[in-house]
């Protein structure tokens, strides 16, 4: 067992280059009534690098979409994705009340200020630049309303992905008896429609015990909402999902026109792939480098004692993002850091890949402040030859961006108060040792790396505001 669960580990290793981040095959919105294996689903979803979530919308059927709106919020908060637009959405047509089960399995969840918006999935699928495939973890209510009202949306969705038990090459399970009439919408709409039928796969008992293993947030979050149960006896249901598209090989499928019924294929090993998309930040295969150094011997006397702290306490990903943009950028200063986890965070932020964002920066070409620009090629992936990222010629310079993406435009900025900390801190080493001594540059080289990198989460330093509604 051991040597097949290495190989298949081998087997599913990425092939593709991948930087620090790598670009997203795919475009997905998702719509969900958080049952707890869509919670499931949802973490896989939003721990794999190889999606753009472009929205998330609840429906009502194991919870109402009131409640589900809200659970979405919080599981974004904690992942760090808040800026994936969130969507409410109706209750399907058979909905009576929610399940007890998972209004306990939500009941200590963070309370999360994310407003949810009713044109979430039209706004998301209208703007983007690729097809969508529509993922569907619950009733089809929304779909079907949403291509009632605007049928020209289907053109842009490459095919909806929905979790359904079926008989005889037919939906027959608890979504599609919560609103029949919903499926025979979508099905008269001509949408490509494929159905996942999970059948019998269960989880191994111990799955829980492997988390503490992985240092990502999304096992942790994983293991979070799991404390305190057991894994005996659970099976696969919505959380196939994810990987029917990064795993199609894994799947049968039967067609009959537009529809199409999954259904796993015997010993592929899911918790196996469950467990490497929730280590999200294993070490990634660089253009060139494979690995950024963490041991003593190949780093300097004053970054070797904190690498594997750094890892640990903020990711591989924003580790490699720091020595990749001090080596460009030609000495490890201060902004240009700031800059290198802005990047990063822009990413996580909306959950997208490389190649999808363009930015704006209002930093100006005077440093320090301008070093920012350095740290956001590398941290974003915008690079000024890829032409991604423009500097804006406002004289008002300030560290801050206009990010822009799938028609949206979004405001990150540093803090105020951090802002007068590093000016402060600028300011006194300049008053004692002077702008050109070899003393200014060694202080300013620490206090980067022993504040503003080790002590600074990108998580806490940054501001940021949608700026311009969504165009149409």
């Amino acid at each position: 067992m051991i040597i097949c669960l290495i190989i298949l580990l081998l087997v599913f290793a990425p092939i593709d280059d991948a930087s620090a981040h790598q670009r997203a095959k795919y475009n997905v919105v998702i719509d969900t009534d958080c049952g707890m294996d869509d919670f499931r689903a949802l973490t896989y979803f939003m721990a794999s690098r190889d999606f753009n979530i472009d929205a998330v919308q609840s429906v009502g059927a194991v919870l109402d979409a009131e409640t589900s709106s809200q659970c979405l919020a919080s599981l974004l908060g904690e992942l760090h994705h808040e800026g994936i637009l969130l969507g409410k959405g109706l209750n399907a047509k058979n909905f009576k009340k929610n399940c007890s089960p998972a209004i306990d399995f939500w009941k200590n969840r963070a309370d999360v200020a994310i407003k949810s918006r009713a044109d979430a999935v039209y706004t998301a699928i209208i703007n983007s630049r690729k097809p969508v495939i529509y993922v569907a973890m619950g009733p089809l209510t929304n779909l079907a309303d949403l291509v009632d009202k605007h049928p020209e949306l289907a053109s842009k969705i490459s095919y909806v992905l929905w979790a359904s038990s079926t008989k005889d090459g037919q939906p027959s399970g608890y979504n599609y008896q919560m609103d029949k009439s919903a499926y025979e919408k979508v099905l008269a709409s001509g949408l490509k429609l494929k159905v996942l039928d999970a059948g019998r796969v269960f989880y191994p008992d111990d799955f829980l015990s492997l988390l503490p293993e992985i240092n990502t947030p999304y096992a942790q979050t994983f293991a979070k909402y799991y404390q305190g149960q057991t894994f005996t006896s659970v099976r696969f249901y919505d959380d196939l999902l994810p990987f029917y598209i990064l795993y199609p090989e894994l799947f049968s499928e039967t067609a009959s026109q537009n529809i199409s019924v999954l259904t796993p294929k015997p010993d592929s090993y899911f918790d196996v792939i469950a467990t490497r998309v929730l280590n999200s930040t294993e070490t990634e295969k660089g253009v060139i480098i494979t690995e950024m150094p963490r041991n003593n011997s190949l780093l300097s006397a004053d970054v070797a004692p904190i690498a594997e702290q750094m890892i640990h306490k903020y990711g591989y990903t924003e580790y490699k993002l720091v020595l990749l943009t001090s080596e460009m950028h030609s000495h490890l200063g201060i902004y240009s850091i700031i800059g290198a986890k802005m990047g990063l965070r822009i990413l996580e932020y909306l959950h997208v890949g490389l190649d999808e964002v363009t930015i704006v920066s209002n930093a100006g070409s005077e440093p320090p402040i301008s070093c920012l620009n350095d740290g956001l090629q590398i941290g974003a992936g915008t690079t000024l030859g890829y032409g991604a990222i423009t500097i804006s010629a406002d004289k008002d310079v300030s560290p801050s961006v206009v990010v822009n993406y799938n028609g949206r435009k979004l405001l990150f900025k540093v803090k105020d108060d951090l802002k007068r900390e590093i000016a402060s801190d600028v300011m006194a080493l300049i008053q004692k040792h002077g702008l050109e001594s070899d003393v200014y540059w060694s202080e300013i080289r620490r206090l980067a790396i022993e504040k503003y990198w080790k002590e600074k989460s990108r998580f806490e330093i940054f501001e940021v505001e949608e700026t311009a509604a969504s165009r149409f």
